[in-house]
């Protein structure tokens, strides 16, 4: 785990590059001290060489007429700092004769240590042997060219350098060779001592190299961690997190770059979640369910108001969501929709309702496909209107149609002259003008229910009191329900105080109810009113019959435009009256309720603010 860390890389490459270029050049420094050392004492050595061999050359007629000759070549070893042979054209060592001068006198071997004189066996100038690189040396002198071979001596335990020169004489011939022999002194033994010094030096660059590279690498993690941190927690969602790095160089930009970036990402995602919560506003309002599916057509995402159209309480869950579409079987046309890449709409029946269904594919910004959407209405209102918009047309017309074929056939049967007795002529006048007024009646009830609905009508407000308005109604019906024997009985509540409206549209409005409670009874039958004051200032007036009555089936549909009830197909109305009786009460910001029980009559309750 520590070896992955960027602390540890750091270090150690720094230790790494260190000790490399350390080594490298202490090696480089030993081998040009190394070299040096060589070159120098190669470069003596040679010249050394090449005066002896000049010595030589002189000499070269006769040897063994060069006195001390012996003497001056150990004198050469001592000054030459080197072993010295000088050795024949053969490459054999020369050997000298026994004759010279001597410090003593008399006859013997002659001795390098006098001048005596006289005859005895010949003498190499070195009696050292030859090392053994010497054999190539002398090869390579013999040939005219001068030689140097460096190696290793295990007698000296040295580096050894050994030279040759050859000797030439006048003619130019080579006739023989000098050869210098000496081992390379201290050479090793400082080289050893420069190992070791670099071997110190190296151990000392190691713990300089650990510290400096602990502390850079550090200095380069510090505000490595800051920014991993500060990373870490803009994705725990603070994106007021900063780094609080306040450096100029590539780090300090990095750090200020990953600052802006969780403030534009946490304006961003502040401006996402606002309008998401707008969305689901948006959403939540809409009186139409929604429905998300994924691409495996499971459902993800509901609004509100589709547990109310799918008659389900909240929290509606998505796992019932998925049941209840499951029964209405649309995962063909969802999947067919994917395929396509178009919308479609399904018309689907559920419990007592009719549903549209309008469905979308989900399309992302390439072109795929990533779900799809259902948007579920509730048409059954709509459905409802439009038969209730058809039922009207067919209404008028059949309204319209009656009175009109009664007026034709009569003024027919008066302009062919089929009628001719003055009875049955007047008969016919009379048909005519009361289907006329039954048709104006209709005009009107239409006219005034089509002011109402536009909202057009102004109300003119005034005192009006109640009791004295509904005695005097009640008054003027009487004789219209004389006709069928039924009485009507008002009840009216003393002190009943003035009420604010307008007292044309209250007399209409009252007059519809109790002519309806007049034409639905029937004969010998009462007709009760009564008005009071309720606890909540709200002044009632009911009206109750004891008429056919009304199926509870039949209630909500009372207020419709044309709407009759069985019982009532009989009768003169338009089936426009409780419509206009509706808008009038919101005219002045009423309240009706209906109780009805078939066969026993029919209550009505207004209610007015006071």
């Amino acid at each position: 785990m520590f070896r992955e860390k960027i602390s540890f890389k750091l270090t150690a490459s720094f230790v790494i590059i260190m000790l490399i270029s350390m080594l490298a050049i202490g090696l480089v420094f030993i081998q040009m001290f190394r070299q040096y050392a060589f070159d120098s004492r190669e470069e003596t050595m040679l010249v050394r060489a090449r005066s002896i061999a000049e010595v030589m050359a002189e000499n070269s007629e006769n040897f063994g007429q060069i006195r001390g000759l012996a003497g001056t070549m150990r004198f050469l070893d001592t000054m030459a700092e080197a072993n010295v042979w000088i050795t024949d054209s053969k490459g054999n060592p020369s050997t000298k004769p026994g004759m010279g001068m001597g410090m003593g006198k008399g006859n013997g071997n002659g001795q390098n240590s006098g001048f005596g004189k006289g005859m005895g066996q010949g003498q190499m100038y070195n009696s050292e042997p030859l090392p053994l690189e010497a054999e190539a040396v002398i090869q390579e002198v013999l040939k005219g060219k001068e030689s140097v071979s460096e190696s290793f001596s295990s007698v000296y335990n040295e580096a050894t350098l050994t030279v040759g020169v050859p000797i030439v004489d006048s003619d130019h011939r080579v006739i023989g060779s000098v050869l210098l022999h000496t081992p390379v002194t201290g050479v090793t033994a400082t080289l050893n001592k420069a190992v070791g010094i670099l071997a110190i030096s190296l151990f000392v660059a190691l713990l300089l190299a650990i510290g400096l590279g602990i502390f850079y690498s550090l200095l380069f993690t510090r505000p490595l961690k800051a920014m991993n941190s500060t990373a870490l927690e803009i994705t725990r969602g603070n994106y007021s997190a900063r780094t609080g790095i306040n450096r100029k160089d590539e780090l300090g930009q990095l750090g200020n770059s990953l600052d802006h970036l969780a403030l534009k990402l946490g304006h961003t995602i502040n401006q996402l979640f606002q309008e998401k919560g707008k969305l689901d506003d948006i959403i939540s309002s809409i009186s139409e369910g929604i429905v998300a599916f994924d691409t495996t057509l499971k459902p993800i995402s509901v609004n509100t108001a589709l547990a109310e159209i799918m008659n389900r309480p909240q929290p509606y869950l998505v796992e019932a969501v998925e049941k209840d579409l499951n029964s209405l079987e649309i995962e063909a046309q969802l999947t067919r929709v994917m395929e396509d890449k178009k919308p479609a709409q399904v018309f689907k029946d559920w419990l007592d309702k009719k549903l549209k269904l309008t469905l979308s594919p989900i399309i992302d910004n390439h072109g795929m496909v990533t779900g799809s959407v259902a948007l579920v209405q509730d048409i059954s209102q709509s459905e409802r209107l439009e038969q209730l918009r058809r039922d009207f047309v067919a209404n008028v017309s059949h309204e319209f149609r009656t009175p009109l074929t009664v007026i034709r056939g009569s003024v027919e049967g008066l302009v062919d002259g089929m009628v001719e007795n003055s009875e049955d002529i007047k008969r016919y006048h009379q048909r005519i003008l009361s289907e006329t007024r039954g048709l104006e009646r209709l005009v009107g009830d239409l006219m005034e229910l089509s002011r109402l609905q536009s909202g057009k009508i102004m109300i003119h407000q005034n005192r009006v009191h109640i009791s004295s308005l509904l005695a005097d109604l009640v008054k003027s019906l009487q004789t219209i329900a004389d006709q069928k024997e039924i009485k009507i009985l008002y009840q009216p509540e003393s002190d009943l105080p003035p009420f604010l409206g307008d007292y044309d549209r209250l007399r209409q409005l009252f007059v519809i109810f109790l002519d309806n409670a007049i034409k639905y009874s029937p004969p010998n039958t009462l007709v009760w009113v009564e008005s009071r004051i309720l606890e909540n200032n709200t002044l009632s007036i009911i009206i109750r019959d004891q008429g056919y009555g009304i199926a509870a089936d039949e209630l909500p549909y009372i207020w419709d435009r044309f709407y009759k009830v069985d019982s009532s197909r009989k009768g003169l109305g338009t089936g426009l009256g409780l419509a206009i009786a509706k808008h009038l009460l919101e005219l002045h910001d009423g309240k009706v309720s209906v109780q009805s029980e078939l066969g026993k009559g029919t209550e009505i309750e207004i209610k007015l603010p006071m």
